[in-house]
């Protein structure tokens, strides 16, 4: 029993010792993350990324060189950080005029405003017409809320595309609907990120939905009406880019490994192209030397002939002026050959003849 409990402390102490060596032999392995971070929520000012191909286009301008794939993983974790910005923003092209203190609705891409008129509510009111001014200031958008000055957007911006006064349903009024919404909803996610650094998820994940929401009419206007799509492009000044179709699986080395592939593509037109513009270079004064050295050497070849022609006509080989070979006189001499074969010519000997 003693041996046993002796037995057992020890195995505790080894484990004890393990336990408080473990972390002075781990700390390099447990000091990094198991998956590499990004930070999703990293803020865009280059107006450049709002291209869709704008990382690809990066890529393609990387030097080749030992620090190559390293540049490329930089420029990756630059692409997965700026997607969710991006994201709500470059389709309204807000990147580089929002979120700074200086900026205004403006710049967000919202109609400017009146804040003396009426409210929306109150804006069919005769009464009004004929009030005093204190009044008309009491029931003006200044003096409203927040939301008064939403519905003012929203009404400038349906007016500004939609088919008639009486149209609450089209296509066109819905998608300056909801335009209205990203660009108030954006300005206000970049006012509470003045004051704190996390952003309002209840908004954000709203923003989210209503960008989406807007994409899907903008496409099923496009299939409707080519003509009205581009009108409102142009009138609500919204850049519309058709989604990227995803390749492969959406990582770090395959999307290394497809620019990488891209690139020595690009490379090898670029040496074929530069090797087909060297063998362009003089090309006429090569083929006029060439076509005179070929005549020259015809020339040699046809005197060549012409001096063995002479040569098979001493030797009786040949006749000048005849086309063909020269054959001798076989037919006048058939029955002398007859003849001759009959006398001198003789079977092979076998060993069975008797």
């Amino acid at each position: 029993m003693n041996k046993l409990v002796s037995a057992l402390t020890a195995d505790f102490g080894v484990v004890l010792v393990l336990q408080q060596r473990a972390p002075i032999h781990m700390t390099a392995e447990l000091s990094r993350a198991r998956r590499q971070f990004f930070n999703i929520h990293k803020k865009v000012t280059d107006p450049a990324k709002q291209d869709p191909e704008y990382f690809e286009l990066q890529a393609a301008k990387l030097p080749l060189d030992s620090h190559y794939i390293d540049a490329l993983e930089k420029l990756y974790t630059d692409k997965i950080g700026s997607e969710r910005e991006l994201y709500v923003k470059k389709d309204d092209s807000l990147i580089g005029r929002t979120g700074t203190a200086s900026a205004t609705s403006k710049d967000y891409g919202l109609p400017e405003l009146d804040l003396t008129e009426p409210r929306l509510s109150y804006a069919n009111v005769d009464a009004l017409m004929s009030a005093p001014e204190s009044v008309k200031r009491i029931f003006s958008i200044g003096y409203g809320q927040r939301r008064d000055i939403t519905a003012a957007w929203k009404q400038k911006l349906i007016q500004s595309v939609n088919k008639h006064k009486y149209d609450h349903n089209s296509l066109q009024m819905r998608i300056a609907w909801a335009t209205a919404l990203i660009r108030h909803w954006s300005e206000l996610v970049d006012e509470i990120a003045k004051k704190t650094p996390k952003k309002p998820t209840w908004l954000t994940h709203r923003l989210w939905l209503m960008v989406d929401y807007r994409r899907k009419l903008l496409r099923q206007l496009r299939e409707q009406d080519a003509e009205a799509f581009d009108e409102v492009l142009r009138t609500l000044k919204i850049a519309f880019h058709v989604p990227v179709e995803q390749v492969g699986p959406k990582t770090r080395k395959a999307w290394s490994e497809r620019q990488l592939r891209v690139r020595v593509e690009a490379e090898k037109e670029a040496r074929l192209k530069e090797l087909h513009t060297k063998l362009k270079e003089g090309r006429d004064e090569k083929m006029a030397a060439l076509d005179n050295k070929l005549e020259s050497l015809e020339k040699e070849e046809q005197s060549i002939k012409a001096r063995l022609d002479a040569i098979l006509e001493l030797e009786g080989k040949s006749t000048k002026d005849v086309v063909g070979i020269y054959k001798p006189h076989l037919i006048d001499a058939v029955s002398e050959t007859s003849i001759h074969s009959s006398l001198f010519g003789h079977p092979k000997p076998t060993m069975t003849a008797k």
